[in-house]
């Protein structure tokens, strides 16, 4: 055979031979490759899941002791002191608004220098809208919003963004706003916590504030008329130790239940509202609600009131039986 034929043949063999391993190496590179970037992405997406989880037992233990402090605090100043230091966590400037004569004062804040701040409450048509609707809302952190002087105490220095936002939190005792919690900040508010933190102070406030002595507990109890009959009105004194200690219990659970109604359906409180239907709106949580008051108390003591009922028609429907709606099954005692 001629050399250079044969020459040509070991060439073409060998070029061929260099192709094909090149290939291999590229195809076993390509594949380390993919098995590298998919073992490194699996240990990231389970940092990423772990740290999530971490962050977010943190910030649930974190709320937990929150409002196991409110649910300690005693007096009301250091109530508003404990709200206002918990929820400053979650934007730049709180204050707590408490209303006397026809002012509002700030008794407590964090991020901003308006301790002592006094006001006419009729400078801020939100605070008033707050105050006569019971519920929370946002506004814009304006001048003709929440007054002169409280725009300007939480506005940063040099700030000129209009549309800063106000959020304004009632805390309530017995159905009326005794005090206010008002947060801003450059950030969208989450506001979830701060409600729930809210709900909890103002729980507190009520147990303070409206928790009589045992002698004067009677005015609580309505007339009680067991299996249909007609009973006397039972006074505090009246009932067993037993009994007294599952009135309270009652009257908590009725009113952490109606708490949660009005922070986790917020939405469905207000259609219904506007509706004058609450029952259709809230009919799951209330009949849930309801089933478990029936076993919890009712089923357990023949002096039981419906705090349930009294607590979605005074806090819910605020004392106008209308807006519970034509289909409310009404009080179970």
């Amino acid at each position: 055979m001629n050399p250079s034929a044969w020459r040509e043949i070991v060439e073409g063999h060998h070029s061929r031979l260099v192709d094909e391993l090149s290939t291999c190496l590229d195809s076993d590179l390509r594949n380390a490759v993919e098995r590298a970037v998919a073992a490194e992405r699996e240990r990231a997406e389970g940092h990423l899941a772990l740290a999530c989880e971490q962050t977010r037992r943190s910030q649930a233990e974190s709320l937990n002791q929150k409002l196991r402090r409110l649910r300690q605090a005693a007096p009301e100043q250091n109530i508003f002191e404990i709200l206002s230091e918990s929820c400053a966590e979650y934007t730049d400037s709180v204050v707590v608004l408490v209303f006397e004569n026809g002012h509002a004062r700030v008794t407590a804040c964090h991020g901003t220098d308006a301790a002592g701040l006094c006001f006419e409450i009729t400078a801020a048509p939100a605070v008033v809208s707050v105050i006569e609707t019971c519920d929370p809302m946002v506004a814009v952190a304006s001048a003709n919003e929440i007054s002169p002087d409280l725009a300007h105490k939480l506005a940063p220095l040099g700030s000129t963004n209009p549309d800063r936002k106000a959020y304004l939190f009632p805390l309530t005792a017995r159905h009326s706003v005794v005090a206010m919690l008002l947060a801003s900040g450059s950030q969208p508010l989450n506001t979830a916590p701060v409600e729930l933190l809210c709900e909890a102070a103002g729980m507190r406030l009520e147990t303070l504030v409206h928790s009589p002595e045992p002698a004067s507990k009677a005015a609580q109890l309505a007339p009680l008329a067991p299996n249909g009959a007609v009973a006397e009105r039972l006074t505090w004194d009246a009932l067993t130790p037993e009994d007294q200690r599952l009135h309270l219990q009652a009257q908590r659970m009725a009113r952490v239940r109606v708490a949660e109604m009005r922070l986790n359906h917020e939405k469905e409180l207000r259609e219904g509202a506007a509706a004058s239907d609450l029952y259709s709106a809230l009919q799951s949580p209330i009949d849930k609600a309801r089933d478990q008051f029936l076993q919890n108390f009712l089923a357990k003591s023949a002096t039981m009131v419906d705090y349930l009922h009294l607590e979605i028609l005074g806090s819910l429907a605020h004392d106008d039986d209308r807006l519970l709606g034509p289909n409310y099954p009404g009080p179970m005692v």
